[in-house]
């Protein structure tokens, strides 16, 4: 298993499991769908995207505000050869604050088909180094309230619960888990 940016040739096996991890899905993939479109429109665009270091730029939020995209770096797990997870780090520089609308310094998604095999947790392990590179002392991650198998996967990284909390309706309402994980010392 790597965590790497992905090359070119690597961009349609992206492309082909976001589109089944979207056919699969219950909810309404906002996010996911408006990648997927700048996969295929402009794919070395979208592989620029992946390294984001100076943020700008207009994000419409899947309410229609529209907010200034904060630098990212996003990164994918792959394993046997395929994608099986996609995790990414925002940031505002000089801070560890985050605007509202965005809930959490990380944001992590295994595919379906590979979930339960620890593709998630060695992902956050290695974006946390990533993080800690950027000068942050800590990061913090969100769940929906009844995300179980997420919440284990920050707490086996040192996530430590700091409150459950209403999400903005910007980021589709509901109660959530909010957890800090600390950057000081070893990663």
């Amino acid at each position: 298993m790597r965590l790497h940016k992905p090359t070119l040739a690597e961009l349609p096996l992206i492309v082909d499991a976001w589109k089944k991890s979207i056919a699969q899905a219950t909810n309404d993939q906002y996010y996911q769908k408006m990648k997927l479109e700048e996969m295929e429109r402009n794919p070395q665009g979208y592989l620029a995207s992946l390294d984001d270091l100076t943020g700008g730029g207009e994000l419409e939020l899947e309410n229609g505000t529209k907010v200034t995209r904060l630098p990212s770096i996003t990164r994918y797990v792959f394993s046997d050869g395929l994608p099986v997870a996609v995790i990414s780090f925002r940031w505002q520089p000089g801070t560890e604050e985050l605007p509202d609308h965005v809930l959490g310094h990380i944001g992590y998604e295994t595919f379906p088909w590979a979930r339960g095999r620890g593709f998630a947790s060695f992902a956050l392990s290695e974006m946390l180094k990533i993080a800690k590179n950027q000068g942050l002392s800590y990061v913090e991650i969100t769940t929906n309230i009844d995300n179980h198998i997420s919440q284990k996967v920050i707490e086996k990284n040192g996530g430590e619960f700091l409150e459950e909390f209403t999400k903005p309706d910007s980021s589709g309402g509901g109660l959530g888990r909010r957890y800090r994980i600390s950057l000081e010392g070893s990663i």
